[in-house]
C-alpha cells in the first residue's frame, strides 16, 4: 500500500491567546502541517479547512487550538495515519517566535 506525505505551510489571523489584548485583536499565526494517509491528500482542501477552523473559533491557548484542529481533520479525512502540526505567533514576543508543535499517531 502506497502512502501519501503532504507539507503545508500557511499564515493568516485569528483570536487566539489568554491575554485580554489577544482576546479584541487578530494576529497573525503561522500554521505547518505534516500529514501522511494511505489516500490521496489536497492541499488546498486541507489549508482551506485548517483556516477555517481557526478563523471560526476563538482559542485560548494555541494547546487547545490543535487538539480541536487535529479532532476536526482526522473526522474529516479518516484516512489519516500520522498528524503534526506547528502553530506559531511571531510577534508575540518581539524578536521571538513562540509556538507549539502537536503529533499524532493513528
Amino acid at each position: 500500500m502506497q502512502d501519501y506525505i503532504i507539507n503545508i505551510k500557511t499564515e493568516f489571523k485569528c483570536i487566539i491567546g489568554v491575554l485580554a489584548f489577544e482576546r479584541k485583536k487578530k494576529q497573525k499565526v503561522i500554521v505547518k502541517l505534516k500529514a501522511k494517509s494511505h489516500e490521496f491528500l489536497d492541499y488546498s482542501i486541507l489549508t482551506k479547512k485548517i483556516k477555517k477552523y481557526y478563523k471560526k473559533n476563538k482559542f485560548y491557548t494555541i494547546e487547545e487550538s490543535l487538539e480541536f484542529v487535529s479532532a476536526k481533520l482526522k473526522e474529516k479525512i479518516p484516512s489519516l495515519i500520522f498528524l503534526k502540526i506547528s502553530v506559531f505567533k511571531p510577534k508575540i514576543i518581539k524578536k521571538t517566535k513562540a509556538g507549539v508543535i502537536f503529533k499524532k499517531k493513528y
